[in-house]
Order: C-alpha cells, then structure tokens, then sequence
C-alpha cells in the first residue's frame, strides 16, 4: 500500500507540473499572435526608423552650414548695400562680408593694381561696368556658376552662360526738382534748356560707371553725340562724384534738373522729396550692374552663397524694398515704378563701348577740364 500510495503522490505532481506547463505554453502563444505597437506609430515609422539608426549607431544626417570669409567689391550705394549685406547673414550667420565700395572706377582701378601684384583679393565684385566684366569673362578670371536660383531666370540676365549675372534693373533718367520745374521734361535735350541753366547736374563718367554707360551711349547716338555734351556745357552743367550726391542735391533744390539711376529719385519722392522722374522720349539708358565671382577665389562656397541669395525670392524682395525694380517679376515691383514693358530703352552696343572706351574718356576730360 505505501507504495501504491507513492505512485499516486507521484503521478499527481507529474501532472501538476505538465497542466503548468501547458498553460504557460498556451499563454505565451496568445501573447505572440498580437503584435506589440510601435513606437512612435502616429509619426507615419519615424521613431522604429529612429531606434534602427540608434542600434546600428548611426547618427541622422546634418546639413552643412556654409562658413567664411568673403571680400565683396562693389560700386552700390553704401547704405543700400549695407542692408542687403546684414539680411544676407541672418539667413547665412556663419558668412562674413568685408565689403569694399567705391565708385566703378576706383574698384577697377583698385582690382588692375591688384591683378598686377599677383592676385585680385576680391571674392565676389557688383559694380556698373558690364564690358570690365566680359573683359574678365574673356581672360578667365571669373568663375563659371550654375546658380540654383537661376533656374527659371530670364536667359539676358544671365551673362556669357552664368559667368556673371544681373540681379535687379536700374535706368538712367532724368530727375528733376518739382518745387522748381513746373513742366516735367520730356526729353534728354531739355536738360540744356534756360529753365536748367545753371542748375543741372550729372556724374563724372571717370568715376561713376552708370555715368559712363549713359555717356557713351548718347555718343554713340545720331540724334545726341558730343553736341549734346556741348550744349550741356554751354548751359552750365555741373558734376558730382556719384548718383547719391546727385539725388540729395536735387532734392534740396540745389539742382534743379540731373542725369540720375531711377530708384534714388523713386526712393526720395517716397520719402516725401519734391522731386519726380521724367523718362525721356528718345529713351532711358539701362545700367547693367553684374555680379560675378572671381575664378581663384579661396572662398568659392560662401562667394556662391551670396550671388544665391542676391537670386533668390529672399533677395529680389529685399530689392523691391529698397526701391529697385527686380530681374524676377513675381515678386513684384517698388512703389512708382513703370512696368518693364512701356520703358524705352537705349540699345545696348557693347562692342562700340568695349573699342572706344578710352577714347571716349579721354574726349570728356578734354571737353570738360573741370569735372570734378
């Protein structure tokens, strides 16, 4: 009997043992078929992605912030440029900009002196002289650059295939004192009439390249030429150093008539000015200002930031701001401006301008010994 007894006692705790097990069993089966929710499930597998690349130890990738030194030459009004510069660097902080700016021919004739020494030290150059740009174009000393804001840009604004670009349009016109004139001018000649003598201004084409162009471009005209220049000087022309002692002048009265870049004037009258600006029948004379980055360049990353920016919706906004009319039409356009398509416009000759740049130069100088 006790072994009988032993059996049992035996048999039953096999049996508890194995009725344990067969639970445990038929639990953990219940338990796989139902999937445990992911992590993160309601951010579309970003978080299971996340802890993939934390177990393999990889880190998410960076984008890289452009860093640097960069040495822009220009020729654009000093505060205007200024402003530009600092919205530049909010959306490019680790981009610094040591800017240069003089008038066009005191940062060509600073760029040549460089270039003789050895090396032109400026990284990015924005100034009024579209046929010193060629120049360079043609010697290779600008660098080729395929900007991704150019895109869509109209194919004239991007010059000898993305060597150098325009990034807004400025003319030269005619403004005039409106306290002091009370007919508009119609045309270029008006500046030489009695109701200017004494009184009209323009800027010294050895200094100012909008000044230069305009120059050159009435020489080349049948219906103005040198004898305009003479009728000019009969009637008492003066000359400032640049468009923005122009434009001040104006607007005080000393001047009651000058030869100035449109937006200055737009600008003054906005700001409550009298003055107004006058687009002469024969034509307004378009300033090309390019913008190009020197082929050597150390700085080429942040030196294309830049001409990005000057591109892109941010910039080109930035430049209806500041009163220019922009190479992107769909960001609009300043306050007072004509649409592009009712402005007349000289015809743009630069072969004429590139071959008898000195000439032309030197015959202002002769005509007008005391232009300052």
């Amino acid at each position: 009997m006790p072994n009988i007894r032993k059996r049992v006692n035996v048999m039953k705790k096999t049996a508890v043992v194995m009725l344990a097990l067969a639970m445990t069993m038929v639990a953990s089966a219940c338990g796989s078929s139902t999937p445990a929710p992911a992590a993160n499930s309601q951010s579309g597998g970003q978080g299971a992605q996340s802890n993939a690349g934390a177990q393999s130890g990889a880190k998410p990738e960076e984008k890289k912030e452009v860093a640097g030194t960069i040495n822009l030459y220009t020729s654009e009004a000093q505060d205007l440029v200024n402003d530009m510069i600092a919205d530049f660097k909010k959306k490019n902080p680790k981009v610094d900009v040591k800017i240069f700016r003089s008038g066009t021919g005191d940062v060509i004739s600073k760029m040549e002196a460089e270039k003789t020494a050895g090396k032109i030290q400026a990284d990015v150059i924005w100034f009024a002289d579209v046929d010193y740009f060629s120049t360079l174009a043609k010697n290779n000393l600008l660098l080729k650059y395929d900007s991704p804001e150019a895109k869509n840009l109209d194919k004239r604004y991007a010059y000898e295939d993305g060597k150098y670009y325009e990034v807004r349009q400025i003319f030269n016109v005619i403004g005039y004192n409106t306290a002091k004139i009370k007919k508009a001018p119609t045309s270029w000649k008006d500046l030489a009439g009695a109701d200017f003598k004494g009184k009209v201004a323009i800027a010294n084409p050895n200094y100012s390249g909008a000044a230069f162009q305009t120059l050159a471009t009435f020489v080349n005209d049948k219906g103005l030429g040198w004898d305009y220049f003479n009728t000019l000087k009969n009637n008492g022309v003066k000359f400032e150093q640049s468009n923005g002692n122009l434009a001040s002048k104006l607007s005080s009265g000393e001047y009651y008539g000058v030869s100035v870049v449109d937006f200055m004037v737009r600008n003054a009258k906005n700001s409550g000015s009298p003055v107004d600006i006058a687009w002469p029948s024969e034509g307004a004379v378009l300033i090309p200002t390019p913008v190009g980055i020197i082929n050597d360049s150390a700085n080429k990353e942040p030196a294309q930031k830049l001409v990005d920016y000057l591109l892109s919706q941010d910039g080109q906004k930035f430049f209806v701001k500041q009163g220019y009319i922009p190479v992107k039409t769909d960001v609009g356009s300043p306050e007072g401006s004509p649409k592009l398509d009712t402005i007349k416009v000289f015809p743009l000759d630069m072969d004429f301008i590139s071959k008898n740049r000195d000439s032309i130069k030197k015959k202002f100088l002769e005509t007008f010994a005391d232009a300052k």
